[in-house]
């Protein structure tokens, strides 16, 4: 299942980096790309939204489904 996301709150590479590690590191993900340019996420894996927007709000960015 692929899932994409709309991200704020991104301003450089660090902040790519760190939200690409929290959402691979919600259980079912097999792969999480994050893009600076349009502030997207798009994710791979049998998890819920649900679980993918907390993870990023949970280390200070917002996300909603795309």
């Amino acid at each position: 299942m692929t899932i994409k996301l709309q991200l704020d709150g991104l301003h450089c590479g660090n902040c790519v980096k760190s939200v690409e590690k929290a959402l691979n590191e919600v259980a079912g993900v097999t792969q999480a790309l994050v893009t600076l340019e349009n502030q997207t996420a798009v994710v791979e894996g049998e998890v819920l939204a649900e679980d993918l927007i907390a993870a990023v709000e949970d280390i200070g960015f917002e996300a909603k489904l795309a």
